[in-house]
């Protein structure tokens, strides 16, 4: 009897000892509510962000096999949530602040950065001009007449970006917790060798008045009340001459700029993240010899850049399981190799495709869901996931203006901004692209609580038209996107997590999130 009893008592001892090593490696502290809440999106816009009857959790068995079933487990938490956003490029704040009037202008700030929108919370700013303006001469913050130079600096200004920062200030007065990233698409034109914005590249005896160029823009910035928190020293590095403003960076020369830069900046005490490449990535191309440069060993640079951009133009199917090029390759390199992070900072959705549904299946599997939800490798135990992704233009006109570029109307913005004439009457009408919707569906739900923001989550399925990510925010709720992109089959889902379910039917090329 007395041995059975210490047996059970030392049993009991174990058992509170695992417990207790169990808690000490979980990152997550999470109880099941009774119910979770339920917000959809359908390819056929019959529900748009709608909220649904809310679940209730039931304890998981697997005696259903006919359901398609994710697991999300709470063992650990992995990359911290960004955001979601786009860039208030020259063209979308010429649009808010002279296309429509100011309660129009204030309903579409509102359904982009509101909690009651989207709750966007991040915004790429052009040093000097993008392709994207509402003009046709194309600038930089520090233009001279040709033949002379400004070392110093002393005629840099932000004349031709007053649009942008008053669109911005009434960004912060309705969500005073977006973040900015800088992005130069050129040098001032005396800095190159082509004497031209569009082109070229620095020369040699510039790289410190280049770097001086891009920190003087975030201090300018900061004296707006607007901090910019990342920036990338160049869009686009290995673009060749375009009529718009374009600039070829080799890896040498970013990986010296980077370090330059970020010494500049440490120096001035701002705490700005260098946020490397900035372009498309592909299997053999100037990425890969540009991150050896910037994050390899030995680097001077790596250390001012915890993470790289990249961009979604390199073709289809980056997530496609028969794909090895792309996004994906990408990402994996970037957290294996070189231990960065990575968020997507630009792509849109353009003239090739005005279906919605299309669209917005295209957005979760290549640039909202896929790309950031924690990718696991069970055989070595590494792992990769975005922290965010941005499009390209917020605002945009239904025909893709203003842009005087040649490639003019091929993209759409986040949101379409139309001045419409009925019997003499000006009507501002404006339209949510489903790339809204797709971003919407993260951000609106996956808010920093007192400071801490969301953290990925492992999640799995065996289901190839499922995508999904999860995610735990710091008020203890889990929160899951969901999205079935088949064109033609509807998909009977349930979520698990921690010996609990909830059950729901998701129509075909719909998403939806689960506030758990």
């Amino acid at each position: 009897m007395k041995i059975k009893r210490l047996f059970a008592l030392l049993t009991a001892v174990l058992l509170l000892l695992s417990v207790s090593v169990l808690a000490s490696c979980s990152e997550v502290r999470y109880a099941h509510p009774n119910k979770a809440s339920v917000y959809e999106t359908t390819g056929t816009k019959a529900s748009l962000l709608g909220r649904k009857s809310s679940l209730e959790f039931k304890n998981y068995t697997e005696e259903d096999y006919s359901r398609q079933t994710i697991f999300v487990s709470t063992d650990k938490t992995y990359q911290e949530y960004m955001g979601n956003g786009a860039s208030m490029t020259h063209s979308s704040a010429y649009l808010l602040m002279h296309g429509c009037d100011a309660e129009t202008r204030r309903d579409v700030l509102n359904d982009l950065f509101g909690k009651d929108g989207a709750n966007f919370t991040m915004i790429r700013i052009p040093i000097g001009a993008s392709d994207y303006i509402s003009g046709t001469s194309y600038f930089t913050c520090d233009d001279v007449p040709s033949g002379e130079t400004d070392m110093n600096l002393e005629r840099f200004n932000l004349d031709r970006d007053q649009d942008i920062i008053a669109v911005l200030k009434e960004v912060l007065t309705i969500n005073p917790n977006v973040k900015f990233m800088a992005s130069p698409w050129s040098a001032p034109a005396w800095m190159k060798g082509s004497s031209l914005v569009g082109g070229g590249s620095l020369l040699d005896g510039m790289y410190e008045v280049y770097a001086d160029y891009l920190v003087k823009f975030v201090t300018e910035y900061a004296k707006q009340g607007i901090t910019i928190s990342s920036l990338t020293i160049l869009n686009e590095p290995s673009v060749g001459a375009l009529s718009y403003p374009t600039m070829d960076m080799n890896p040498v020369e970013a990986a010296e700029i980077t370090r330059l830069t970020g010494e500049k900046l440490k120096a001035a005490d701002l705490d700005v993240d260098i946020v490397a490449w900035d372009f498309n990535y592909g299997t053999g191309s100037a990425a890969d010899i540009y991150f050896e440069e910037i994050y390899g060993e030995g680097s001077g640079a790596s250390k001012y850049s915890a993470m790289a951009g990249l961009h979604g133009y390199s073709g289809d199917g980056y997530f496609d399981s028969a794909s090895q090029n792309g996004l994906k390759v990408g990402i994996e390199l970037l957290s294996r190799q070189y231990g960065k992070g990575s968020i997507i900072t630009e792509i849109t959705e353009s003239s090739g495709s005005n279906d919605f549904a299309a669209n917005l299946t295209y957005a979760c599997k290549n640039i909202v869901i896929n790309p950031c939800s924690v990718q696991y490798n069970y055989d070595d135990e590494s792992w990769n996931g975005c922290s965010g992704s941005m499009y390209w233009n917020f605002v945009l006109t239904s025909d893709g203006q203003p842009t005087p570029a040649q490639h003019g109307n091929e993209c759409y913005g986040v949101i379409s901004l139309d001045e419409v004439n009925r019997q003499g009457v000006k009507i501002y009408k404006y339209k949510k692209s489903s790339a809204y919707y797709a971003m919407a569906h993260m951000s609106k739900f996956l808010y920093e609580v007192d400071g801490t923001p969301c953290k990925g989550l492992l999640a799995t399925t065996d289901y190839s038209d499922l995508c999904v990510a999860a995610y735990y925010r710091a008020d203890g709720a889990i929160v899951v996107v969901v999205c079935n992109t088949s064109e033609t089959n509807s998909a009977p889902i349930d979520i698990v997590i921690g010996g609990k379910f909830i059950s729901y039917d998701m129509v075909p090329q719909s998403m939806a999130t689960f506030v758990c």
